[in-house]
Order: C-alpha cells, then sequence, then structure tokens
C-alpha cells in the first residue's frame, strides 16, 4: 500500500517514559511496511500548557487522521485498579476556577464561559469519536485533568463529589480540546499506576501500568490497521 493511501496516526504521551515501552516493542517492519498506516510518536510536555500547545501545533503542522494519547493516571475510584486500563469518554478542567467559602468554583460556577460553549457539552470536553474507536469495548470513564497531583484528602473528596472522575492526569483535558476544536479524531488511553492520594511511590505500580498500556495500544495500533477510520 502507498505512503498516499496510509492513514497517519500519531502516538502521544506527556513523557518519552510512557510511550518508550511502545515503540521499542512496537515492530519496527510493522512501522516500516505500513500496511495502511503511517505511524509516529509524539511527546507533548507535562501540564495543560505545555501539553495544549504542542498538541494544537501537531494538529496545524502534521494533520493526522488520528492521534492516540497514551499515558498513566491516579484512580479515583477504588473498582478500577493499578495496572488496569481504561479509555476517557469525557474530561474535565479540576483547577481552572476560585476556591473561596471552603468551595471550589470553576469557570461554569462562575458564568464565565457557557456550559456548552464548543468544545464544551454540559461543561465536560466529551470524545465524539469514541463510539467508532473503541474497538476492544474498554472501559470508558470521566477523568479530570489537574496540573497539580491531587493529594489532600480533603480536596480529593471536593474533586470526588464535584466532578465525580474515575481517573486523574495532568494533559487529557489537553488532548480532548485541540482535537474537538482541530475536528481530529482522537482517543485517550490510560493505565493506572496508584490511587489518587498515595504519595508512596513505592506502593505505585508503574511496571504493571506501563506493560497493561504497552499490550493494549500494540493490539489497538494491530486491530486499527484492519478497520481504518479515515476522516
Amino acid at each position: 500500500m502507498s505512503d498516499l493511501c496510509a492513514m497517519k496516526v500519531v502516538i502521544t504521551s506527556a513523557t518519552q517514559k510512557e510511550t518508550d515501552q511502545i515503540k521499542q516493542t512496537l515492530d519496527t517492519t510493522f512501522i516500516k511496511e505500513n500496511r495502511g498506516l503511517d505511524i509516529s510518536f509524539h511527546i507533548s510536555g507535562v501540564g495543560l500548557l505545555s501539553s495544549c500547545f504542542s498538541i494544537s501545533k501537531l494538529i496545524f503542522e502534521q494533520n493526522p487522521q488520528l492521534v492516540i494519547q497514551a499515558g498513566i493516571a491516579g484512580s479515583f475510584d477504588n473498582n478500577i485498579h493499578p495496572g488496569n486500563v481504561v479509555v476517557i469518554k469525557d474530561e474535565l478542567i479540576g483547577d481552572l476556577g476560585v476556591e473561596e467559602d471552603g468551595s471550589f468554583k470553576d469557570l461554569f460556577d462562575l458564568n464565565l464561559q457557557p456550559e456548552n460553549l464548543f468544545p464544551f457539552t454540559g461543561r465536560k470536553l466529551h470524545n465524539r469519536f469514541l463510539p467508532d474507536l473503541n474497538f476492544f469495548k474498554l472501559d470508558e470513564v470521566t477523568a479530570i485533568t489537574i496540573n497539580e497531583i491531587t493529594t489532600r484528602p480533603e480536596r480529593i473528596e471536593a474533586l470526588r463529589t464535584k466532578y465525580k472522575p474515575s481517573i486523574e492526569s495532568m494533559e487529557g483535558a489537553s488532548l480532548h480540546y485541540c482535537c474537538l476544536q482541530g475536528s481530529t479524531p482522537f482517543i485517550q488511553i490510560r493505565a493506572v499506576s496508584n490511587f489518587i492520594g498515595e504519595r508512596d511511590k513505592s506502593k505505585w505500580k508503574f511496571k504493571e501500568a506501563f506493560d497493561s498500556l504497552t499490550e493494549v495500544v500494540i493490539k489497538y495500533v494491530e486491530q486499527l490497521d484492519t478497520n481504518r477510520i479515515i476522516r
């Protein structure tokens, strides 16, 4: 199959560590032969600012037909354990607003932004492409993006109550925001490394998370070659 027909797919992560194993495991022959796919890797940087700029630049300069964000995350949900892999249906931003009178108010609470102003839908950044892209029917969950990793029990409970998230990352909302703005199909795949609030990193399951993430992304790319989604 010629390069002109190849589907351009970018696998992005905040840090190189999150995709190193994927890149090493993904057979070099698979990439070179294309098999209908033109796969590249992208590092966005950590946090909303860096990742939002970097992903925007990626979309406008490379015009990918699919962006896969692969990364690790913390879990709010006792039923989503370290090593589990999920995909994100809805993203929320959990630290853009003001904390007053013992509660956190975001842009929508403050009436600084309408809750359905594009690309938001009901205050959320909803992945409208997911029904066509979640080949393996992985659990679809709500996530929250925060620049500061959540550690305080009071803050954790406040986020749980207000947003009901299943997982937390520092770049997920950037992916959803930029790809929705650019009408670029995308999927966010996250492997859980720890429960939110656990700061003893010796208890974090990094290896399990990276292994699970790699396995799912590799299988996803192989399946994608069969089920080509062209914009």
